[in-house]
């Protein structure tokens, strides 16, 4: 009976990440690259487990102009063999040569770059300009963490920019299920996954009633 119930609990509660990390094991890119500043940088811990042999480089109050430079360091280092995924732009805006240039830097490999939701004015700048510098790239995605995340205030500290632990967890799972669909074919631009928060607790009531019942 304890073991019945300890399965089922893990089905409800780790379906967002346990049963995504079986689902496309093997499936995508090994030595996958994170660079990001804070926001990403406190949610790595969530980000790394799902993926084989990741690399972050994450650091807090990161501007998007020093990304030129650090993938110049990634790829002097052969750091940078399969995958580039970069979240920046929460602290300030980029500029054209600073894109172009990490793409020619990237020289054919897929580049994801995920948008941004705070509250600062230049949030609509950067997220604009990100989505046509994307396009024009073939081997450029952009990851509509914006759409998914905004006026999700329980995902956010008060200053309504930083994560919390609970947003940490779902901007690790939403950025894993982005990279791990546009691998398996099932989208070329991935859309975001549906918060089932609602959903679980739907199931947890009707796993209690269920075993309410083989107690009688």
């Amino acid at each position: 009976m304890k073991k019945f119930l300890f399965i089922l609990v893990i089905l409800v509660f780790g379906s967002g990440i346990i049963i995504a990390k079986e689902m496309f094991s093997g499936k995508v890119p090994e030595d996958i690259v994170f660079v990001g500043d804070s926001i990403m940088n406190s949610s790595k811990q969530y980000i790394g487990p799902n993926f084989k042999n990741p690399y972050f480089d994450t650091k807090i109050s990161r501007q998007f102009s020093t990304l030129p430079g650090i993938v110049t360091k990634l790829v002097e280092d052969n750091k940078l063999k399969t995958v580039l995924v970069v979240h920046l732009g929460t602290n300030g805006k980029f500029t054209d040569k600073d894109f172009d240039y990490v793409m020619e830097m990237a020289n054919g490999k897929d580049v994801f770059f995920m948008n941004t939701a705070h509250k600062d004015p230049w949030e609509q700048e950067v997220n604009r300009k990100l989505k046509e510098k994307v396009d024009q790239y073939p081997n450029a995605y952009l990851i509509d963490w914006y759409s998914y995340a905004k006026g999700k205030n329980e995902y956010f500290y008060k200053d309504r920019t930083h994560l919390n632990d609970k947003g940490q967890r779902y901007y690790a799972d939403f950025l894993t299920n982005e990279i791990k669909k546009h691998y398996l074919g099932e989208n070329n631009k991935a859309s975001a996954p549906k918060d089932n928060s609602s959903n679980t607790q739907e199931k947890t009531i009707k796993m209690d009633k269920i075993i309410d019942l083989r107690k009688q």
